[in-house]
């Protein structure tokens, strides 16, 4: 038992580096390890979940199992034997899927599945949109809502500036991109306008039609990307989702921050305002607690005690 409190106290330590108090959670966590080491069970079941929570009152027992819930997910990146709590399908509030926090080479995998797709106008489509997802961290919405009026070249530099102004609490922001990207956009926009010379939309992306995507293309589309890919699900990894670039982009671009010596409180406004978050409360909900980001912060937490000594 000691490898998994030791798990957890790896576990409270970055989350609570990242902002998180978790002051009940760590406290409800101890209480279920305890539970396992009278049970004599070293291994996270749903049954042993349940059968710890079921002790407690009813109003509190999804609360306590969703928290178990958690820190299995994290566990279970370690522990593959480790089995994550089902909730039965009632309603938890705090209960959200997953997010899947994709890699590089599941970036590029999907990015192939997209060039695959036909006719050729929608397969540039959507190489085009995953990646500008992947190196933005838009909302899919957001993306949709693009024009041709919104992308600026930087006279400066070779990269330039996306503006946002359909977002989700109705602020416009400016959101910088690399060359590579300004490239790869205006590729897709000569691509695009010699398949339609006579435009039908001012949206910078279009169906095999010509018009502006709508949600239930996209939703459909990247349905048929993933099968692609392969990227469907199984019984312990969630499917991939549209969403999930956006909790990719937050998590990675803080783990390469850190990695390159940055201070996380320091960051989190700037990747606050890069997403369009109200505040950086809202931020650090996208954050996915990956074994890459506690790698990250383990190696950080020397220095960022330095000073307390």
């Amino acid at each position: 038992m000691s490898a998994l409190r030791d798990l957890l106290d790896d576990y409270l330590t970055t989350r609570r580096a990242l902002g998180f108090t978790l002051a009940v959670p760590g406290r409800v966590l101890g209480e279920f390890l305890d539970f396992m080491d009278d049970a004599g069970e070293t291994t996270i079941r749903h049954d042993l979940a349940v059968s710890w929570a079921a002790r407690f009152s009813r109003g509190t027992v999804l609360a306590r199992l969703n928290t178990v819930r958690q820190f299995a997910e994290h566990i279970a990146s370690f522990d593959p034997a480790t089995e994550v709590p089902v909730l039965d399908g009632r309603p938890y509030v705090n209960h959200r899927p997953r997010p899947h926090i994709y890699t590089s080479e599941q970036i590029n995998t999907l990015l192939r599945a997209a060039g695959r797709l036909t006719p050729t106008i929608r397969a540039v489509t959507w190489q085009t949109l995953l990646g500008l997802l992947a190196v933005t961290g838009l909302r899919i919405s957001e993306a949709r809502g693009l024009n041709d009026a919104d992308i600026t070249s930087d006279a400066d530099s070779d990269g330039g500036w996306v503006r946002v102004t359909e977002s989700k609490f109705g602020k416009s922001r400016i959101v910088p991109v690399h060359a590579t990207t300004m490239s790869a956009i205006g590729e897709y926009q000569r691509l695009r306008d010699k398949r339609f010379p006579v435009r039908r939309t001012e949206a910078l992306f279009v169906t095999r039609r010509g018009d502006r995507l709508a949600t239930s293309t996209c939703g459909q589309a990247f349905r048929q990307i993933r099968a692609l890919a392969g990227m469907t699900g199984t019984t312990t990894e969630a499917a991939a989702r549209l969403h999930d670039f956006r909790h990719s982009f937050a998590t990675n671009t803080l783990i390469g921050h850190i990695r390159a010596g940055g201070d996380v409180e320091q960051m989190m406004p700037v990747l606050s305002a890069w997403l369009g978050h109200v505040s950086p409360v809202s931020t650090y909900w996208y954050l996915q607690n990956t074994p890459e980001l506690a790698a990250a912060l383990g190696a950080r937490l020397p220095a960022i005690g330095a000073d307390d000594e």
